[in-house]
């Protein structure tokens, strides 16, 4: 146990230069003016599931940008992963020995299947979760919407390191969190447009338009 938590530790520092330089390019491309939004959220909606799209007004360098994937959502807070902030992509079979310090076996596929390393949000940037099609389920994974799915646990880090795992997904370090009220008021405040769940957006890899075709869906016009 306090291998993978050195490991998953040395992971982060690693990681953290590329964290800061994702953030600052994210913070360089806000100002931009919108034209129309959302009205504003009833505090009794239920936003699980859905995508939270930063609005051009918004004034934190750490969400300039974002589109962020709401996890779980209800009256204590949410919990979110940001989709758009790409930081590395690595070899699983190198991802299970960087955050578990284990090898892979060799000829299972694990060398040749890339996994992608979001920055997820800026809270605990030594937690990790995956995002991930619904195709696998193990233990730890939870079921958010008819497409996508989380799993916080190790076993699906050995699956992909052993040519399996599900056929769409991406790790997540750090996370977006509010309490109570919180996003609400932010949403009100618009600071963020809500979009409906859309795994195409989510799984793309084409990290420079995900903002704009967020953004397009509400009928945003910049």
């Amino acid at each position: 146990m306090k291998r993978q938590s050195a490991g998953m530790a040395s992971f982060a520092r690693q990681l953290a230069c590329l964290l800061v330089a994702a953030t600052l390019a994210a913070s360089s491309m806000a100002g931009e003016r919108v034209a129309a939004q959302r009205p504003e959220a009833d505090r009794n909606e239920n936003l699980t599931g859905w995508l939270l799209v930063a609005a051009p007004r918004m004034r934190d360098p750490r969400f300039s940008r974002a589109v962020i994937f709401l996890a779980h959502h209800d009256d204590k807070g949410a919990f979110g992963l940001i989709v758009n902030r790409l930081i590395s992509v690595r070899p699983a079979a190198k991802l299970l020995g960087d955050i578990l310090g284990e090898d892979a076996p060799d000829g299972n596929g694990g060398d040749e299947r890339e996994i992608r390393i979001h920055y997820g949000g800026p809270v605990q940037p030594t937690h990790w979760n995956f995002i991930h099609s619904n195709d696998y389920t193990g233990s730890g994974t939870i079921v958010v919407t008819p497409k996508v799915s989380l799993t916080r646990n190790q076993e699906i880090l050995r699956a992909l390191a052993n040519g399996k795992g599900p056929a769409k997904g991406f790790l997540a370090i750090g996370y977006a969190g509010w309490g109570p009220g919180q996003l609400e008021g932010e949403i009100k405040r618009k600071s963020w447009i809500t979009v409906g769940p859309d795994d195409g957006i989510i799984f793309d890899n084409d990290m420079e338009t995900k903002w704009q075709r967020a953004m397009d869906k509400r009928g945003v016009e910049l």
